[in-house]
């Protein structure tokens, strides 16, 4: 299985990127962005790791984001990332 991103779900990630480097510094940002992304891999592995949320679409917690992402056949579709503490739309 492998996963794929939603356009909103890499402009989610250009977003935390961008405030990670603002607030934290560029080795923070690309600390924290590595492991965004091993999550992804994380989730290819055990995509029933994430919590069901809803419509047929789950949620794991990855530090302070939580990323919805819903299950196809062929892989795990990261539909959007959000702060913990935004709106999960």
């Amino acid at each position: 299985m492998k996963f794929e991103l939603s356009n909103r779900a890499k402009a989610d990630i250009k977003a935390i990127v961008r405030y990670t480097l603002e607030n934290f510094g560029s080795a923070q940002a690309e600390e924290y962005i590595d492991g965004l992304y091993y999550s992804f891999e994380l989730l290819t592995d055990n995509p029933k790791i994430g919590r069901e949320w809803k419509a047929g679409r789950r949620r794991y917690i990855y530090r302070m984001h939580h990323v919805y992402y819903r299950l196809t056949p062929e892989s795990v579709f990261v539909t959007h990332i959000r702060h913990a503490s935004q709106s999960p739309l």
